[in-house]
């Protein structure tokens, strides 16, 4: 196999499309440095399958289309075809072509395409046909300069995999990487499984345990419910003989109290009539007592009337004179006192304006007092302090202000001394500052794009762990529905079995629709005909009690059919609705309670059947009245008068005759199948819409997971580039600083600072201590004014002082006579004020007293004449109240003996009554009792009293029976929670455990198979490598004494890994001590390569080895051995060198020139060289 041909379109330099053919041998390809020869070898390596722009010279894909020139358009693709000669069929998988074309092409829009003999393939395609080939991405069939300077700058384990591929273990060691990648998965599995198997046994034990309870449980309940139905039986026999007993006593009771009523009836009567004529004596008697009453009262007050007549007339003649003499005497009194209070209240107004005017006075000579307290000497000797404090202040600020000018004129030199040295330094110092402040600000853009990319890439980052727990919660979530749906399923299909097994059903009922075919005209269980909300189930389940079980038949005869089948068969009784003979029931009194609190509505209302079953079903529903709560329902059942059934939507049962049944029990969850099927189809549908919302949510969260990822990628990208750019910037920034330091040292601008701050702020000083100076000669002057002034008016200032001691004192007097007559004066206010209203008050009642008073003679005689006529009503009043005592005491007797009898008959009746009222609460309590069995009997046992009766046994002793029946209950209840479910869930998850083991130990067998692959690899790996390096070890020995024409060479492994060893090389050139390559030259370093890469291409030979510009290094001696060196090898080698030199152009058979026509286009020119020299 070799390379035949390339063709080059648009790639870097080559704008045009470009042919380049090879031959066997040696092709060399030269021209000018920048002319793009060594675009033919980028182009070769893109072709192969090269994703590493930075390979390539470029900085991303795009950069190696064609980009245009200032004559020519930029490309919009670039395209490689690489032709390889496959006569040998050297290729793996293209045995049958005897040439292989690659194509790859690249869009400036990014898109790519790669092509294998014409058809669009992957690039992974293309590294697995030339993988193991010696034309893989770390063989030796493409060397530039930069390879052969890695070969001896590398560290030995990097340079480990020149030999690896030349040893063709590159796909043992992919297969190897591939199989542990299926290895990690294999283990995430098995751990995955293994938290599923962990999780599931910590739930099987529980359960276990459950199902173990449940089991014996059903055991328990089987005797427990055989022993229920006959204890049922035995109760309701003794009480219903009981019951009949009690109606016979009732009925003896009640025609007695008949007898009795009778013979009250008629005594009754004769105490009515004496009863009617008392009520008439005592309501005269009353209507008198009354009349006598109020003529009594008239007679008092006429009486009283006369009297005070008589005396008011003889008292008014006397007092007129005696009050007309006091009220004048009372006018006089008042006239005095007003004078008085108003004399009174003048004087106080005057005293208070006294009073406020000497309060002002006292504050004013207070005040001067205070002044002239202080002597004139006192103030002589405090002014004369003062004036030689100011004097020695003016000394003292004086000395300082010519110590400060001393200071200014040394510190004014010394600067000027400096000025000339700073100047010369400051020029240096702006530029060095504006060069620093320039490159800081480009330091703090980078590092703000830093700051902007690392937020971006938190951002991202934190985005894409959110993103991934949004993708486990919606797995989650979409394993939830998965799991419900299954659940749903399941249940379905459980239900569907029961529905058509029939298992649900007692055996009588379970029999006949199973042969329903033989029978005939059977219609179907009254439960699978009927619909209704779930949330009435509880309630219509107690309403139909044994009754959900019920039969319909087209016609009597199909019920006799069946019920000749049961018998013949003996297996079991059902019971029968045939629709020719059922009689439907009908509620009346609905419109009573239809508008009451918690009122649902009938039973037969919430349920829905075809219209032809109506009448059986009303004579199970119609007269079922269902209700929200027991609250509700009993208000209700008030209301009816206990005559109508009712139920609660929680099961509490209220029955005719006012019994109540409720509580709790372990109910058959499978009555309403059909019910629950339609249910669950609906709920099937729903959970199979979320399941599918579900896994698309997923997709979605998947989709934009992989996109934050990428994006993650690109910010990282970014952000390294641009940490190199900070890098260099804080580089540079450290020199600026380091210069401008030495600046600030030669410039000692802190001291020029220093020196100019202290010669202004000495300057301010003195300015300052000049003004302080002025101030004080101010104010000793005015000192000496007041000291003159003090001496003359000393005389004057006593004078004045004793004035104004004398006034105070008087004020103060004056003030203290005004307050004492101020007191004196407000209290006589005060007493005057209160004899004045005394007065007032005493003058308005004489005056009233004062209105004459008239006596008419005529009053008084109608007053007397009234009085005696009152006097005669009283006597006649007295003499009939007399007759009605005589009277009343008479029917008072005879009432008295009719009494006694009836005592007797009130005692009788009392007796019997207590009597009937006992035999019906008897009845009553008997009657709720045998309901609650009779419920009890349908509710458990699904039967009724006479069906009972006929399939048990008569118990010998009942309350044996009884005692063990609540023995068995105790033991049940001694079980605990029971969870009937378990039995099918212990199956479930048993089968689940059971199933998940037999995957785990596929998956450990799996993984032992994966971990004996990689070591079958590691051993493959090992064996090819070590011979491949032991005759690579060898063949070196040898070019290296060819090369060097003499001196030794050998390769070592750093360990004894033969997976991980590296290589190192020793060399010793001829006439040199033995050592490494990092003690070499340039050249010898470079040959000792070339004779490596020789040595390489000895043992493992490769179709083709290009090699660019690799003998740069190497004198002309060395360049004629690398070039006489490749002629050593045969035509089955091919060689295409990419050179600059002459001796290795000597050396090859074809020569390609590469030049630049056009700027910027390269151009080939192709010479048989062998045909040139012939």
């Amino acid at each position: 196999m070799y390379l035949k041909k390339m063709e080059i379109v648009g790639f870097k330099s080559f704008a045009d499309k470009t042919k380049v053919e090879f031959d066997k041998g040696i092709t060399a390809v030269v021209g000018p440095n920048g002319s793009g020869k060594s675009n033919i070898v980028e182009a070769l390596r893109w072709v192969l399958g090269e994703q590493s722009a930075k390979a390539l010279r470029g900085g991303k894909m795009p950069d190696v289309i064609f980009a245009g020139t200032e004559k020519r358009k930029a490309l919009n693709y670039a395209e490689v075809i690489a032709h390889f000669d496959n006569s040998d069929h050297y290729l793996q998988g293209q045995d049958e072509q005897e040439e292989v074309v690659i194509t790859r092409r690249l869009y400036r829009n990014g898109d790519s395409e790669f092509l294998m003999n014409g058809r669009k393939c992957r690039l992974r395609d293309i590294h697995d046909l030339f993988t193991d080939t010696g034309l893989g991405r770390d063989s030796l069939s493409i060397i530039s300069q930069g390879r052969i300077e890695s070969v001896f700058n590398s560290k030995p384990e990097e340079r480990r995999a020149i030999f690896e591929e030349a040893a063709g273990v590159l796909k043992y060691k992919n297969r190897r990487n591939e199989t542990e990648s299926k290895l990690n998965s294999t283990q995430d599995n098995l751990d995955r499984l293994e938290d599923i198997i962990f999780e599931l046994n910590s739930q099987l034990v529980p359960i276990q345990s459950q199902r173990d309870v449940a089991l014996r449980f059903q055991e328990l309940e089987a005797v427990r419910s055989d022993l229920s139905l006959a204890v049922l039986v035995g109760q309701l026999e003794t009480k219903k003989a009981r019951y009949d007993q009690t109606e016979l006593d009732l009925a003896e009771v009640v025609t007695e109290l008949k007898q009795l009523s009778a013979r009250k009836k008629e005594y009754d009567e004769q105490v009515g009539q004496l009863r009617r004529e008392r009520q008439k004596v005592e309501a005269e008697q009353e209507k008198l007592q009354t009349d006598q009453l109020n003529f009594s009262n008239l007679k008092s007050d006429l009486t009283r009337k006369i009297e005070l007549f008589d005396v008011q007339k003889d008292s008014s003649e006397k007092s007129a004179a005696e009050r007309e003499e006091r009220l004048e005497n009372l006018k006089s009194r008042l006239l005095t006192v007003e004078q008085d209070l108003s004399e009174i209240q003048e004087k106080s107004e005057i005293l208070l304006t006294e009073k406020n005017e000497l309060d002002k006075l006292l504050t004013d000579l207070s005040a001067d007092l205070a002044t002239l307290s202080e002597s004139p000497e006192v103030i002589m000797e405090r002014l004369r302090d003062e004036f030689v404090q100011l004097v020695e202040k003016e000394a003292q600020i004086s000395n300082e202000i010519v110590r400060n000018k001393a200071e200014i004129a040394d510190l004014s030199r010394r600067q000027s001394e400096q000025d000339e040295s700073v100047r010369e330094n400051l020029t240096k110092f702006e530029k060095i500052s504006k060069d620093l402040f320039e490159t800081q600000e480009k330091l703090t853009a980078v590092q703000a794009e830093i700051i902007h990319l690392l937020a971006e890439f938190e951002k991202q980052n934190q985005a894409e762990k959110k993103q991934a727990e949004l993708e486990r919660l919606a797995q989650n979530e979409m394993y939830d529905y998965l799991q419900e749906l299954n659940q749903h399923k399941a249940r379905l299909a459980s239900l569907q079995n029961i529905r058509d097994s029939h298992s649900n059903l007692f055996a009588g009922v379970r029999a006949v629709m199973q042969n329903a075919s033989e029978i005939g005209g059977l219609i179907g269980v009254v439960s699978d005909l009927l619909t209704f909300d779930p949330k009435y189930t509880t309630a219509i389940d107690i309403a139909l009690g044994g009754g959900s079980q019920n039969v319909v038949t087209e016609d009597e005869n199909a019920a006799k059919r069946a019920i000749a089948f049961l018998r013949e068969k003996r297996l079991g009784r059902a019971t029968f609705l045939p629709l020719t003979t059922i009689k439907g029931r009908e509620f009346n009194g609905l419109n009573r309670i239809q508008n009451m609190t918690g009122f649902v509505d009938l039973a037969i209302n919430l349920v829905h059947f075809e219209e032809r079953l109506h009448k059986a079903m009303s004579s199970l529903l119609g007269t079922t009245v269902i209700v929200d709560m027991a609250e509700n329902a009993t208000a209700i059942a008030r209301m009816m008068n206990y005559k109508v059934r009712i139920v609660t939507l929680d099961g509490t049962q209220i029955n005719p005759g006012g019994s109540y049944a409720g509580g709790a029990g372990k109910r058959n969850s499978t009555t309403f199948t059909s019910v629950e099927i339609a249910n669950l189809e609906k709920q099937i549908v729903s959970s199979e819409q979320k399941l599918k919302r579900a896994e698309q949510a997923v997709q979605k969260a998947q989709k934009t997971r992989q996109d934050l990822l990428k994006e993650v990628e690109i910010l990282k990208s970014q952000g390294e580039e641009k940490r190199f750019v900070e890098q260099s910037l804080n580089l540079k920034i450290e020199q600026l600083v380091e210069q401008k330091s030495t600046l600030e040292q030669l410039t000692d601008l802190s001291a020029t600072q220093e020196s100019t701050s202290n010669l202004l702020e000495l300057t301010r000083q003195n300015e300052n201590k000049s003004e302080l100076l002025t101030k004080i000669t101010q104010q000793k002057g005015e000192i000496e004014k007041q000291l003159e002034e003090v001496k003359t008016n000393s005389q004057t200032h006593k004078n004045l002082l004793s004035e104004k001691t004398k006034a105070l004192n008087h004020a103060q007097l004056r003030q203290s006579e005004v307050a004492s007559e101020l007191k004196f004066i407000k209290a006589d206010e005060k007493r005057l004020l209160a004899d004045l209203s005394a007065l007032s008050e005493e003058k308005n009642q004489l005056t009233a007293l004062l209105n004459p008073v008239q006596f008419d003679e005529t009053e008084r005689n109608n007053f007397s004449k009234q009085l005696t006529e009152v006097e005669e009503r009283l006597s006649q009043i007295n003499v009939r109240m007399v007759s009605l005592k005589f009277e009343r005491e008479d029917l008072a007797a005879q009432m008295e003996d009719l009494e006694q009898h009836n005592q007797d008959f009130i005692q009788q009746t009392q007796e019997l009554n207590t009597k009937k009222t006992r035999y019906e609460m008897q009845l009553e309590q008997i009657e709720g009792q045998l309901m609650t069995l009779q419920e009890t009997l349908n509710s458990e046992h699904q039967m009724s009293f006479e069906v009972a009766q006929a399939t048990v046994e008569k118990l010998e002793d009942l309350a044996a029976a009884e005692q063990k029946l609540k023995e068995l209950e105790r033991q049940i209840k001694a079980l605990g929670p029971i969870n009937l479910d378990a039995i099918v869930q212990y199956d479930e998850v048993n089968e689940r455990f059971s199933f998940l083991s037999s995957q785990k130990d596929d998956l450990l067998e799996a993984k032992n198979l994966l971990l004996n692959t990689i070591d079958d690899m590691n051993d493959e790996v090992k064996i090819r490598f070590k011979t491949s390096f032991d005759a690579i070890r060898e063949s070196f020995k040898t070019t290296f004494a060819q090369m060097f024409a003499g001196g030794m060479a050998d390769l070592e492994l750093t360990s004894d890994n033969l997976l991980e060893a590296g290589v190192e090389i020793k060399v010793q050139p001829p006439g040199k001590k033995l050592s490494s390559l990092n003690l070499m030259s340039g050249g010898e370093k470079a040959l000792t390569a070339l004779a490596l890469i020789f040595a390489i291409l000895r043992v493992r030979t490769v179709p083709f080895v290009v090699l660019d510009e690799v003998e740069a290094a190497l004198d002309e001696a060395n360049v004629k051995r690398f070039g006489d060196y490749m002629n050593h090898f045969d035509n089955s080698n091919q060689f295409i060198v990419v050179t600059h030199r002459r001796g290795t152009m000597a050396t090859a058979g074809s020569m390609y020139g590469v030049t630049m026509a056009d700027a910027g286009v390269s151009k080939m020119i192709s010479v048989k060289l062998d045909s040139a020299v012939n």
